[in-house]
């Protein structure tokens, strides 16, 4: 509790936006008397011209910019030392993964335009005590150099987003070419069930894990050992408070088995402090310390490497005709030809859900609003979007509380 004091005391006398949250709160909270972030409110304060998050000007570190996909890019700010503990701490927890000494790792994470992924596992490849050596392959790289590159330096193993390799593959079977893989790291996205049988029936005997749990906003959320099974992770208890709390009334959960939203503290960063955020997944405790990811949470829906959240739908439909007539609208993702999809639901009035059309041009508006989704399409690395215009009395609720699920996650 030391630390968490600590932080709060640092977040409430030098953020404006903290300062204005905590304003009834106690010098010695408890944990659960600190207020859960509002999403919307906390990305509106880390505006990059007017910011009243940060607690001071940042004078050295790195900036990275969200992998969502709105109009109005998040960014997340870290000190020098923050960064360096970041990937100090997510390092410690990939030598559990299932590294060996000498394995020849070819990144095939992602750079450029603020993208996090590459540098940062990068960063936390060297703060490894495992011995690995590093090779930047880069996933924007062309598949007939990354093969070379592979074949010529005896690369063992690949770290990457699933969608890439499932690209890659589908390159090497279009080429008939064939390459010995010992292990496949994966990140930024969960791999599902027919992903991992594709993989498995091309390389064989294939050591599959994810790397580990992070985010651009948040920071490390969780490490993987050889005893995880899927989507299953350990919470950093050293430098992070990992929570799943209610859906509906908030309060922590602490048994086995119940499925809530994962609820997360930083106790490393200090310049933008992230104190019991929502990460936007849900997930349940299997074991001490130890959760299982149960899909996206109301926050927003993760479609392959990018997040839409609700705010960037509603931007969206606000610049449509048919805004006026939406009284509500849901976003379901699924499978489609072994690719994430995302199905935009809107529930109209009643007495207009038969008559009125709209679905392609609003295609059209979301690709025009957030073409880095339409790019990933094209790339084959998602299916892509959609749109279904129904009744509002049809779209699903909580039979327990009759509110509206904003995210229904289907994948398998």
């Amino acid at each position: 509790m030391t630390k968490l004091l600590e932080l709060v005391n640092i977040a409430r006398a030098r953020s404006p936006y903290y300062k204005e949250l905590y304003k009834d709160l106690s010098h010695h909270p408890n944990l659960n008397d600190i207020p859960i972030i509002d999403q919307e409110s906390f990305w509106k304060a880390n505006d990059s011209s007017k910011n009243t998050l940060l607690t001071a000007k940042q004078s050295d570190g790195i900036v990275f910019k969200s992998g969502g996909t709105t109009g109005n890019p998040k960014f997340s700010y870290f000190t020098r030392e923050e960064w360096s503990q970041f990937t100090h701490a997510f390092g410690s927890g990939m030598d559990h993964a299932g590294f060996s000494g000498g394995d020849k790792v070819g990144n095939l994470f992602y750079a450029g335009e603020l993208y996090a992924s590459f540098i940062f596992i990068m960063k936390s490849m060297e703060a490894m005590k495992v011995p690995v050596i590093h090779y930047p392959l880069a996933g924007a790289a062309p598949f007939d150099q990354i093969v070379k590159s592979i074949q010529e330096l005896g690369v063992n193993v690949l770290v990457g987003v699933p969608t890439t390799m499932m690209n890659f593959i589908a390159y090497l079977k279009e080429n008939k070419i064939q390459l010995s893989l010992e292990k496949f790291f994966f990140g930024g996205e969960d791999m599902y069930d027919d992903q991992r049988k594709i993989v498995q029936n091309y390389f064989g005997d294939i050591y599959l894990s994810s790397i580990g749990y992070a985010s651009v906003d948040g920071g490390h959320l969780g490490y993987v050992d050889r005893n995880c099974g899927p989507s299953e992770h350990f919470a950093f208890t050293d430098t992070s408070i990992m929570q799943i709390v209610d859906d509906d009334t908030g309060e922590e959960i602490t048994e086995l088995g119940k499925v809530g939203k994962l609820i997360y503290t930083n106790l490393i960063r200090r310049l933008m402090p992230i104190i019991r955020y929502p990460v936007g997944d849900r997930a349940m405790w299997v074991d001490k310390n130890k959760f299982k990811l149960m899909g996206r949470s109301e926050e927003g829906a993760r479609v392959g490497p990018v997040t839409v959240n609700r705010d960037d739908v509603h931007e969206i439909l606000e610049k449509s005709s048919l805004f006026q007539h939406v009284l509500g609208f849901q976003l379901v993702i699924d499978r489609e030809l072994e690719k994430d999809r995302l199905t935009i639901v809107l529930g109209l009035d009643n007495s207009k859900a038969q008559s009125l059309s709209g679905a392609d041009s609003l295609v059209s508006l979301f690709y025009k609003e957030r073409p880095m989704y339409k790019e990933l399409v094209e790339m084959q690395m998602i299916a892509p979007v959609q749109f279904k215009l129904g009744s509002f009395s049809e779209l699903q609720k909580n039979p327990r509380t009759g509110k509206l699920k904003l995210v229904i996650d289907i994948r398998k």
